[in-house]
């Protein structure tokens, strides 16, 4: 027999089945002495009341309240710059791959390319939007995208199903969350 083997039989771990390992409070066996709880047990601290992980950051309840438009009209900065950072932030934190994103922001572009294409008829594309939503809860049923992916694409597809001006906020809006993404997410 080798050498290592012979060693891996007189450790005392192995001669009593785990006998140097640590236990969790719930008296299951933790598998790596750097942690204090098992894996189910910490899950468990980490959940709020309703069962989402506390350490995954949320979208605010009052995302886009003020909608794509300043005072004036104009789209605002914030659809560019903090909204943007903070969409992006938070998908991040419920591990959204850049894969995902892209893909639904090319079915926002098909949608745009529709819409353009068809002499700006807005009515032709709405259905396309309602569509959208559908498959993003299609991808969050399968487990490939989060539920604040979801309340990101709806709270958007709502303002812009709106009409063309709002549909065009929403393009750019995701335009600069995607923008965004790739930064944030090495953090």
């Amino acid at each position: 027999m080798s050498d290592w083997k012979e060693n891996l039989k007189n450790l005392k771990a192995y001669k009593g089945g785990g006998g140097g390992m640590k236990k969790c409070s719930c008296g299951k066996l933790i598998k790596n002495d750097r942690f204090d709880t098992c894996f189910e047990c910490s899950k468990k601290n980490r959940q709020d009341v309703h069962g989402y992980d506390k350490s995954r950051e949320r979208l605010p309840d009052n995302y886009l309240a003020k909608s794509y438009f300043d005072e004036n009209g104009q789209l605002r900065a914030g659809i560019f710059k903090e909204d943007a950072k903070l969409v992006s932030k938070v998908l991040a934190s419920w591990n959204t791959t850049p894969t995902s994103l892209r893909v639904f922001y090319n079915k926002l572009k098909a949608i745009e390319c529709k819409y353009k294409s068809s002499s700006n008829d807005f009515d032709l594309v709405k259905p396309d939007l309602y569509a959208f939503e559908r498959d993003v809860a299609y991808q969050v049923s399968r487990g490939v995208v989060s539920e604040e992916f979801r309340k990101f694409i709806n709270v958007n597809a709502e303002i812009a199903a709106k009409g063309p001006k709002e549909f065009k906020g929403f393009v750019e809006h995701f335009l600069s969350v995607l923008s965004f993404f790739k930064d944030v997410s090495k953090k």
